[in-house]
């Protein structure tokens, strides 16, 4: 993996076409998964067959990447629902949004050097962090804890994996460590040269 590195103005690291490619991917099915889902009865609200208040409200559906990108206020359901009530639509603008912004960066900039500017680089961080979040929801805890070694034999013989699940996982764990390197490399940076000229 590369690492990022200081230079005037902000951060450069070099990035091969397969990372950039999963990347992309990466972000625009997080960016597609933030799109509040549209149902029948949002769908007659919007054509002006129902004017009730409740009508047009984001609604939370259960998927594990969702919950790790916009998880619960609260540990008790009711407050958790209102919370979510209150902030669900601008945190999936707010994360959206990043999400564009370094999907529009990654696909501007070609060749093999990646440029972060000064300023850009809590958005890069942010935006890492929510590809993360998501591909975690993908992964079983074992893999996210490599202290889990007991339980993780004891899944593989409650739920066998096929061969295609075993190499789909490999992938997307792999990716996510990377995504966890690369972000890392970009807070060291940051760290040694805290005020990019």
């Amino acid at each position: 993996m590369k690492i990022f590195r200081p230079v005037p103005g902000g951060w450069v690291c070099q990035i091969g076409e397969v990372e950039r490619g999963l990347f992309l991917k990466a972000i625009s099915e997080v960016r597609t998964l933030l799109d509040p889902p549209v149902l029948p009865f949002e769908i007659t609200t919007m054509l002006g067959e129902d004017d009730s208040e409740g009508a047009a409200k984001d609604i939370h559906l259960s998927n594990a990447s969702l919950d790790r990108l916009l998880p619960p206020g609260a540990a008790d359901e009711r407050t958790a629902q209102t919370m979510r009530d209150l902030t669900d639509s601008q945190l999936r603008t707010q994360k959206a949004e990043r999400l564009d912004r370094l999907y529009q960066i990654l696909s501007e900039q070609t060749g093999s050097t990646l440029v972060i500017k000064s300023g850009q680089e809590w958005d890069w961080l942010g935006g890492i962090n929510d590809v993360r979040l998501a591909i975690s929801g993908k992964l079983s805890p074992e893999d996210l804890n490599a202290d889990s070694q007991p339980d993780r034999q004891l899944s593989k013989q409650v739920n066998p994996k096929t061969g295609n699940e075993k190499f789909e996982e490999a992938l997307v764990s792999s990716f996510y460590e990377w995504l966890s390197g690369w972000q890392d490399s970009l807070l060291q940076a940051i760290d040694s040269w805290s005020q990019p000229s």
